[in-house]
């Protein structure tokens, strides 16, 4: 056999289906090279001071009223300083099973309320209807 009968052969190198397949391989690589370079970032826009002008509004948590002690929910309860909701469902249980109190005073009878505590809310409880 000669040369250029061997070179024509589908089976050798520098056949149709060698170089269809390097072109395919070319393309391949090609399209993924542009795939896998990032693109520029963007321009960055310089940034610059913005004055925007602004309203502070004070808050000031002010109970309206005083709570009384008689007749107050434990939700009611738990707005007075010092006092969550195991020493508001207290004052409520010792209400129920006691009776009304006579004066705030009375609230130094109820499990954790001490004079310290009843000074930070005395002045707003009550035990009048008011």
């Amino acid at each position: 056999m000669s040369n250029a009968s061997r070179s024509s052969s589908p089976n050798e190198r520098g056949g149709p289906r060698f170089w269809a397949a390097c072109a395919l391989v070319f393309a391949l690589l090609v399209y993924a090279g542009v795939r896998f370079i990032p693109s520029p970032p963007p321009s960055r826009v310089p940034l610059e001071a913005v004055n925007i002008p602004a309203v502070v509004v004070p808050i000031e948590f002010v109970l309206h009223g005083k709570i009384n002690l008689n007749r107050a929910s434990a939700e009611e309860l738990q707005k007075l300083p010092g006092v969550g909701p195991v020493l508001a469902a207290r004052i409520v249980a010792f209400r129920e099973e006691h009776g009304p109190f006579h004066s705030v005073d009375d609230l130094t009878l109820v499990l954790g309320i001490g004079p310290k505590t009843l000074d930070g809310f005395r002045d707003q409880v009550t035990i009048d209807d008011e």
